[in-house]
C-alpha cells in the first residue's frame, strides 16, 4: 500500500468528534470564498496607503499561485482518493494539487512579506501565523480526506516556490 493511504487510513483512525467540526471550519481558510474577499479588502488597505509594490505582491503572489494551482490540476487530472469516505463533499475538480493548501499557503505567505515590509516590528510573528494557518489547512485536507498527502505536499510546494518567487522580483 503507498504512503498516500496509508497516512489517509492513519488519519481515518484517528478521527474525533471534536476535530471533525474544527477542521470543517479550518480548511475554509483555503477556500477562495474566504481568501478572495481578504485579498481584496488587503489590496484596498495598500492602495489606501499608496503601497504599489506590496500591492503588486499580492496580485502576483496569490493570484499567480491561484491560476498556476488550477492549471496544474488540470494538466494531472488526478482522481480523489477512494480508500476512505470523506468527511465533506468532494469538490468536482482533480486531486492534485490541493487548491486549498496552496491558496492558503500563497495568501498567508504573501501577507507576511507584505507585513515584514510595512511593519518589520511584526515580521515574525507575521510568519509564525501564517505557517500555523497554511499548516492548519494542509492538514484539514488530509482529515477530511478529499486529498492524498502527496496533493498536499504538491500544494505546499507550489505555494512557497511561486510567492518566494514573486516576492524575489519584486
Amino acid at each position: 500500500m503507498s504512503w498516500d493511504n496509508q497516512l489517509l487510513l492513519f488519519a481515518a483512525a484517528h478521527r474525533s468528534a471534536a476535530l471533525d467540526p474544527f477542521f470543517r471550519g479550518v480548511t475554509w481558510l483555503g477556500s477562495l470564498y474566504v481568501l478572495t474577499p481578504l485579498a481584496v479588502l488587503v489590496a484596498a488597505i495598500l492602495l489606501y496607503g499608496q503601497r504599489w509594490r506590496e500591492i503588486l505582491l499580492l496580485v502576483v503572489g496569490f493570484g499567480g499561485a491561484v491560476l498556476w494551482v488550477h492549471l496544474a490540476k488540470a494538466l494531472w487530472n488526478r482522481p480523489r482518493p477512494t480508500v476512505v469516505e470523506p468527511l465533506v463533499a468532494l469538490p468536482a475538480d482533480s486531486s492534485f494539487p490541493s487548491a486549498h493548501t496552496t491558496q492558503s499557503v500563497a495568501f498567508t505567505l504573501c501577507a507576511a512579506f507584505i507585513l515584514h515590509r510595512t511593519m518589520p516590528e511584526w515580521g515574525f510573528a507575521a510568519a509564525a501565523l501564517a505557517a500555523l494557518v497554511a499548516a492548519a489547512v494542509a492538514v484539514s485536507r488530509i482529515y477530511l480526506r478529499v486529498h492524498f498527502p502527496s496533493d498536499v505536499l504538491g500544494g505546499l510546494v507550489l505555494g512557497i516556490v511561486w510567492v518566494t518567487l514573486a516576492h524575489g522580483l519584486l
